[in-house]
């Protein structure tokens, strides 16, 4: 009977899935655009079916020229327009100065822009189309699709299966997005970004600040070359970018992952508007993120082992300590990047990690010094 309710439902979700393929279509104003974060698939009904997970953003770009002005400006500073006081002229722009200008109007752009809400928008996977929950007043949407297991295999590219926007007619531009595909079985590696990959500085403020709008990211030595021997090492290997950054910060981000040649992965960032929040409740850090983050993924893959990685620099250690004490048989390792120049014998990790064994956790200046061949 189990068996029978289970191919009416797979013959009931074919059957609405191809309904949409020849007339749905996403309303999108020439002057709105979006952009699809990397998510998680994972096969369910005992791999009869794969879970997909779709999330995107719609905005309109450069709706408020003036708030990059006063956040970066003049009125950031105190200066209130009209005061006539003379001022000594500033020096000349040198390169430098032009060059981390670009970079800072790149980086803040996504921050100010007009998001728009109540859009329903209809993607195809293959030759079936799916119409996605409709936007939030934030610009964000999500969409829980199901394929059939013989629909993936058709139509995946190793671990990914990507899907394109279906378009209204007469507009020609191209959205797509990627999906990466969790085996049952594996091993998913969770890393934090800030100070673990990516140099961040995030005890000093504004060593932050400049980090994150004004320089050229800059990849933590040695991880890259860790995190791809990890991938090399077996087929069912998944990384999962979990941080506290917004966002807004998505594709300098994913450039970043790129170029400095990590494994892709699916991004999990924080959501975060100007209009509800201040600098400073940007710069905190966001402890529930984070574990209501990984509590999912271990919930939705219960088949697989996880390897947590992070650094000292804030509440890593103790995030992953509690999630490892909640899933004694999931997580395989905690690797703690040492910002802090605390000893693996100091009196917070001793606190930290009481009653874990002390082979499930390792404090590392140097990523040489860590196993490359995962079991």
């Amino acid at each position: 009977m189990k068996t029978i309710r289970l191919l009416l439902w797979i013959a009931t979700l074919s059957l609405v899935s191809c309904m949409y393929v020849y007339g749905d279509t996403s309303p999108l104003q020439k002057e709105e655009t979006m952009v699809f974060f990397p998510t998680i698939g994972y096969p369910v009904a005992k791999g009869a079916l794969w879970e997909l997970h779709i999330h995107g953003w719609i905005y309109e770009p450069n709706w408020v020229r003036g708030w990059r002005d006063w956040f970066k400006g003049d009125q950031a500073t105190g200066a209130q327009e009209g005061n006539t006081e003379i001022r000594p002229s500033k020096p000349a722009p040198t390169e430098e100065d032009e060059a981390q200008d670009h970079l800072f109007k790149q980086r803040t752009s996504r921050f100010f822009v007009d998001n728009q809400g109540d859009k329903q928008i209809a993607i195809r996977i293959g030759e079936k189309s799916f119409t996605l929950d409709p936007s939030t007043p934030n610009g964000h949407f999500t969409g829980l699709l199901h394929l059939a297991a013989a629909d993936i295999e058709k139509w995946r590219q190793g671990h990914w299966i990507s899907f394109k926007v279906m378009m209204p007619p007469g507009d020609s531009r191209q959205f797509t997005g990627q999906v990466e595909l969790l085996e049952t079985q594996g091993i998913s590696v969770v890393s934090d970004i800030d100070d673990t990959i990516k140099v961040s500085q995030v005890r000093d403020k504004s060593e932050l600040f400049n980090h994150t709008f004004r320089l050229p990211f800059q990849a933590v030595s040695g991880m890259s070359k860790l995190y791809r021997a990890w991938a090399t090492s077996s087929p069912t290997v998944s990384f999962h970018y979990v941080s506290a950054s917004p966002w807004q910060l998505s594709e300098p981000l994913s450039e970043f992952i790129s170029s400095e040649q990590f494994p892709l992965g699916s991004f999990h960032l924080r959501l975060f508007r100007w209009k509800d929040s201040s600098l400073f409740e940007f710069f905190q850090a966001s402890q529930p993120h984070k574990i209501d983050t990984i509590n999912s993924l271990l919930a939705c893959c219960q088949e697989r082992r996880f390897i947590l990685v992070g650094d000292s620099g804030e509440h890593d250690p103790e995030i992953y300590a509690q999630i490892a004490r909640k899933y004694p048989q999931r997580v395989i390792r905690i690797l703690i990047r040492d910002v802090t120049g605390e000893g693996a014998d100091s009196p917070r990790y001793q606190e930290v990690f009481k009653e874990l064994p002390t082979s499930l956790w390792h404090i590392f200046s140097d990523p040489a010094t860590i196993e490359t061949k995962l079991k």
